[in-house]
């Protein structure tokens, strides 16, 4: 037989979504043994958190590291990584690993070469330029919801050919244990990053109505990152007079325990690519209740498998809120497909299953 494919996943080694996602692919090679795979992470000031650490030591998985800049030298250490692994495949994740990843790989004539875009990005002109340029060599564009698709044929970034392969997730890890929804609290939750894209805000308006109306329960905000969104939020909630009914959790290990306290967990956001966190949220038996925003339409059915409310609006927010929390058998019929959905539609198997399925149509396997 032929030696395996070989394919690097280049990505940020900041610990984003698009980290996880390349992280997972990588690891599902050796799984599956259909391909040789490099993770090649470019440096961020932040280290790779702590869970995909492990993971590395514990599945073995061959990494390599870039500097993150000067980004001259950034493709010259990865011509270095393609030299020595010549790998048929390129995949390069996010913005802008996409941009350097695909011109080193262009310049070392690795056969396919690979665009995933993994949310709908603010491209600054000379970025999008650059990206723009590459597209036409580029064997495929990947992205991860119809959202980030429509914006990125927008911008003209889009290659020769387009595919929409939704991201995945270890759905068991979040089901196990799962109470039922009428024995959780009358808490909510929401673990995402403190960020412009976010929108936090909206959410703790919504609390505050709530609390107008009798609500007993408390707001869980897990998540990290911008100091100066989070201390915002903070500065919000006091104003509300919400501060004892709001706990910011910081960074958040492993979240599966808290979502089995609450009946509510809500992602409010401007754009996203495809949030894991919604389907996180729906395996774990709680009411999905998110912003009608690119990449989360692409998860939610409204009424079916969750809730969604116009972005930024809290008042519609509060009101979705006030019937989830209330429970009966249409709110947890909603949210058990939302539960059966996570496993079904968003499996990890299911998205390595679609990657490694083009990798051999392109590689001609």
């Amino acid at each position: 037989m032929s030696p395996k494919p070989r394919v690097i996943h280049f990505v940020t080694g900041g610990g984003s979504g698009a980290t996880k996602v390349a992280l997972e692919l990588a690891c599902g090679h050796l799984r599956t043994g259909n391909y040789e795979p490099l993770l090649v992470l470019r440096r961020k000031k932040v280290p790779l958190p702590g869970p995909m650490q492990t993971q590395i030591k514990a599945t073995g998985l061959r990494t390599a590291w870039v500097d993150e800049g000067p980004k001259w030298t950034t493709r010259r250490q990865l011509a270095e990584l393609i030299a020595e692994f010549k790998p048929q495949i390129f995949a390069a994740h996010g913005n802008s690993e996409h941009i350097w990843g695909r011109q080193a790989a262009f310049a070392a004539g690795v056969p396919v070469v690979l665009h995933v875009e993994q949310n709908c990005e603010r491209y600054l002109f000379w970025r999008r330029w650059s990206a723009q340029r590459l597209a036409a060599q580029t064997t495929a564009t990947i992205c991860v919801s119809q959202g980030v698709a429509d914006h990125v044929r927008a911008l003209g970034l889009a290659g020769p050919r387009l595919e929409i392969i939704h991201n995945g997730v270890e759905a068991a890890h979040y089901s196990a244990g799962a109470p039922p929804f009428a024995a959780r609290s009358q808490d909510i939750i929401m673990v995402a990053r403190f960020a412009r894209q976010k929108d936090q805000p909206t959410l703790i308006r919504a609390a505050g109505r709530l609390v107008e109306q009798g609500w007993t329960g408390r707001l869980l905000l897990g998540g990290w990152n911008k100091e100066s969104h989070r201390l915002a939020s903070a500065k919000l909630v006091r104003r509300l007079g919400l501060a004892g009914r709001v706990d910011f959790l910081g960074q958040v290990a492993d979240a599966a325990p808290l979502y089995h306290r609450c009946r509510a967990a809500v992602l409010s956001t401007h754009y996203e690519g495809l949030p894991l966190v919604l389907i996180d949220y729906m395996a774990a038996g709680c009411a999905a209740v998110g912003s009608e925003a690119p990449g989360v339409t692409d998860i939610i059915q409204p009424g079916v498998n969750g809730w969604l409310f116009p972005s930024g609006d809290a008042a519609a927010l509060a009101t979705i809120l006030t019937g989830v929390l209330a429970g009966g058998p249409a709110i947890e019929a909603v949210a058990a497909r939302g539960q059966a959905d996570a496993p079904a539609r968003f499996s990890l198997n299911r998205m390595i299953g679609r990657y490694e399925a083009l990798f051999g149509e392109f590689s001609g396997r």
